[in-house]
């Protein structure tokens, strides 16, 4: 069923925000060298997202040294990669742990040598986001400068891509903001080939159910529908990118107050 309410309304508060990411962020030095463990036991693969140039390593964890207070990562295949390594700007650590995203800015990232073999070495993490897909953490995205997201024809009759601009964002799904109605409010229905134009990154394709929907009334009385969308079978790589643009985006906020 179809409801309205108003767009005052949807927005969470930036103290519900801060209350949201705070539920899902470690501190206790216990409980990070346990993910990490974990991580390095059950020889998971890691995507660091390397701030420099937006390309992702793929890694593994090779030691977590708690004495030394550092991370032991697998090498780089191919000196290009290592030097953008080597920049000095970090990179974002992301792995997926039974559909748990676990992740944290990396700073520095050094060369070493681990039984004898070329290696990456970072400082262990004072803090660490755990975050569920299920959670449905999610960010809201700026109405000035709105990201799209193109949704393919939905109708055998509607040929042109549908765009519509992004609400709020998270590793589960987005809000979709659609002015012109050609979406319509029907829920359960999956919406394929779906590209986020995601700002200074590259488009992130994935499929879309579509869980709930709203008509919500705008200030200036126009009604515009609103679909709370789950994101399905996002692979890895995206969903890492994914993470990183939606850790960037609420630093971002944190650092303006």
């Amino acid at each position: 069923m179809m409801s309205m309410q108003s767009s005052s309304q949807h927005a969470p508060s930036a103290a519900e925000h801060d209350d949201q990411l705070a539920r899902y962020t470690l501190h206790s030095r216990a409980d990070i060298l346990f993910q990490l463990r974990a991580i390095q036991k059950r020889k998971l693969l890691v995507n660091l997202d390397l701030h420099a140039s937006r390309q992702i390593v793929v890694t593994s964890v090779l030691a977590v040294n708690e004495a030394n207070n550092t991370l032991i990562l697998d090498a780089a295949p191919g000196d290009a990669l290592n030097q953008d390594l080597m920049s000095g700007k970090g990179a974002e650590f992301v792995a997926q742990v039974d559909g748990v995203s676990i992740s944290f800015s990396t700073g520095p990232v050094t060369l070493c040598q681990y039984e004898k073999l070329p290696a990456l070495r970072v400082a262990l993490p004072k803090s660490m986001v755990r975050l569920q897909r299920r959670e449905h953490f999610r960010v809201p995205l700026p109405i000035a400068n709105p990201v799209k997201c193109i949704v393919p024809p939905v109708s055998e009759d509607d040929r042109e891509p549908i765009s519509t601009h992004i609400v709020d964002i998270g590793c589960g799904g987005v809000a979709l903001a659609d002015s012109s109605g050609r979406l319509g409010t029907e829920t359960g229905r999956i919406l394929t080939d779906c590209k986020l134009l995601l700002p200074d990154a590259d488009a992130i394709f994935t499929t879309l159910e579509v869980r709930n929907s709203a008509q919500i009334r705008l200030h200036n009385g126009a009604f515009q529908t609103r679909l709370g969308c789950k994101f399905i079978d996002l692979p890895n790589d995206m969903a890492a990118r994914l993470q990183r643009f939606v850790m960037d985006i609420e630093r971002a906020r944190r650092n303006s107050l």
